[in-house]
């Protein structure tokens, strides 16, 4: 069992960079390929579970910063990566937007896999979930097609079907502009194809962000963000077109694990998830698979970030439900 006088233990072989005195602290992780990865912890003294969040395109692992203490206080340990391109992973804000050069998708898929291997083998007699959102439920469903024993419970939040002939579009069109105008360069088009609609069925928006939550300081807290708001590059729209599809795939889906338990969640205003209709498509394909230990909920009214809306104190008490029922119960 882990003890936060024994952290060195779960850390071991990695990089001790901070701490608070909320226990918050990161750490440097040396992933499958040598490269170095920021993850933030919020660790508990005697926890009886672990989750691994990970984050969406734009965005960091410090930003779960408050659920990640409220699930403390029901005695869960959690961490969150800056995924490769992302946060304090990649560096520099220049740097910001591009997984890698070749092969990022899976490179980060194995990122994933490597990190929950080390922190649960650490902890073999408690059990892991991993929380992806948006861009980071498409690479959590990655890690359970490509490897499939590495969890048995996933939560997808803000997920999507397949985008059909926008994202065949969308992938040519990242290609081309990677071959012509190169993979390091960034994509105000692609951007645009991307997220440029995001607000259309907001009434009298007050920025270009208010598609991600109905709370007006969150949108500003994330607009302010030095690690938010970049334009990302060629390769990396390669990249998220190839996972976003693949993972979408009849011959994917059915792939996945039978036995393992699945949540999907978003809210009905969430443009990602095309209002709820794409991730209700999902949700029967799930369903038409095989996959008969999948939930869905679907929050009213809800914008992008369930984490961060209006009412994420419901958002999280559900998401406490689905855990207490299916990891702790095993129902």
């Amino acid at each position: 069992m882990l003890r936060i006088g024994k952290l060195s233990n779960l850390i071991k072989n990695c990089t001790f960079i901070a701490m608070e005195k909320d226990n918050y602290f990161l750490e440097n992780f040396t992933s499958h390929d040598g490269k170095n990865l920021v993850i933030h912890h919020w660790p508990v003294e005697k926890p009886k579970m672990l989750i691994h969040l990970v984050h969406g395109m734009s965005e960091h692992g410090y930003r779960y910063h408050d659920f990640a203490k409220w699930l403390n206080k029901k005695g869960i340990y959690a961490y969150a990566p800056d995924l490769r391109g992302h946060g304090k992973t990649a560096g520099s804000t220049e740097d910001i937007g591009l997984f890698s050069i070749k092969n990022g998708w899976n490179k980060v898929v194995k990122d994933l896999k490597g990190i929950t291997e080390k922190f649960s083998s650490k902890n073999p007699n408690i059990p892991t979930v991993i929380l992806g959102h948006s861009m980071g439920s498409f690479l959590a469903r990655s890690l359970l097609i490509d490897f499939p024993e590495t969890l048995s419970h996933y939560i997808f939040s803000a997920t999507a079907s397949h985008p059909g002939l926008k994202g065949y579009l969308g992938s040519f069109i990242a290609k081309s502009n990677s071959f012509l105008f190169g993979k390091k360069t960034k994509s105000r088009l692609l951007q645009l194809l991307v997220m440029g609609e995001f607000n259309k069925k907001i009434k009298k928006p007050k920025s270009r962000k208010d598609w991600i939550s109905r709370d007006e300081s969150v949108v500003k807290k994330y607009i302010n963000d030095p690690y938010c708001m970049q334009v990302f590059k060629n390769q990396f729209f390669v990249d998220l077109a190839f996972g976003v599809m693949s993972v979408n795939e009849t011959n994917n889906i059915i792939r996945m694990n039978k036995d393992k338990h699945y949540l999907l969640f978003s809210g009905s205003m969430d443009p990602v998830g095309n209002y709820g209709k794409g991730v209700q498509k999902l949700y029967k394909k799930f369903i038409h698979a095989g996959l008969k230990n999948t939930e869905i909920k679907l929050f009213e009214g809800g914008r992008h970030e369930m984490l961060n809306e209006i009412n994420k104190q419901e958002v999280y008490q559900y998401i406490y439900n689905w855990i207490d029922k299916k990891v702790f119960n095993g129902k």
